[in-house]
């Protein structure tokens, strides 16, 4: 990766990093779930081109701790919503294991954690097309399995899932064109928060700035 490249993909880390910081705020609108999903599996894709270069160790990841709090927020939102559809149908044995709070999965174990993160995935994926009017997409879940992947890849620990079934065969350059394709989809449904958000909304311009 060239510096131009490095710092572009960095942009999109913070980007993508800040959004996950505030996924309550725009978790209702499906559209943004899409495009933030892109842009994830864009970085995603990019580590994965960038491993075989020297300047790739340039590129800045988060760390352990900070993507298990990334997970515990989506999984916190997704627990919320089969927690729902749980009780609405009186599904005492499902509502058990939906109830959990972004606390009581940080506080779990590594072990203890993977383990619950890929139970929860499962019960939401057995019973997304019935929760469909309770607002989730499947994109929802694909998000949070991007995340979990790259929390197992810094334990040194196989992925649970292959959420692309393309290969990251595209040139770095193409990469970094998807990623401003997503960004730009992105920047245009953020300014429905320019005006109901600006704090949130000027976060979301900083985190775009490209820092030299």
């Amino acid at each position: 990766m060239n510096q131009r490249q490095i710092n572009k993909a960095e942009m999109m880390e913070t980007t993508n990093n800040y959004l996950d910081a505030n996924t309550a705020i725009w978790s209702a609108i499906p559209i943004v779930t899409t495009y933030k999903n892109q842009l994830s599996q864009t970085i995603d894709d990019l580590k994965t081109a960038a491993q075989a270069q020297d300047a790739a160790q340039v590129f800045i990841g988060s760390n352990l701790q900070t993507l298990k709090v990334t997970i515990a927020e989506k999984m916190d939102i997704l627990d919320d919503i089969l927690e729902a559809y749980a009780d609405d149908n009186g599904n005492a044995e499902l509502l058990a294991q939906a109830e959990n709070s972004k606390t009581d999965y940080i506080r779990l174990t590594n072990e203890a954690f993977e383990t619950k993160v890929k139970n929860v995935i499962g019960l939401l994926e057995s019973n997304v097309a019935e929760m469909a009017d309770y607002g989730l997409t499947q994109d929802q879940i694909d998000d949070a399995k991007l995340s979990f992947g790259n929390y197992q890849d810094k334990r040194g620990m196989p992925r649970s899932y292959k959420v692309a079934s393309r290969q990251a065969t595209q040139s770095i350059e193409g990469l970094i064109d998807e990623g401003d394709k997503a960004l730009e989809k992105l920047d245009r449904v953020m300014k429905r928060f320019k005006r109901s958000n600006t704090t949130f909304y000027n976060g979301y311009i900083a985190s775009r700035t490209i820092v030299d």
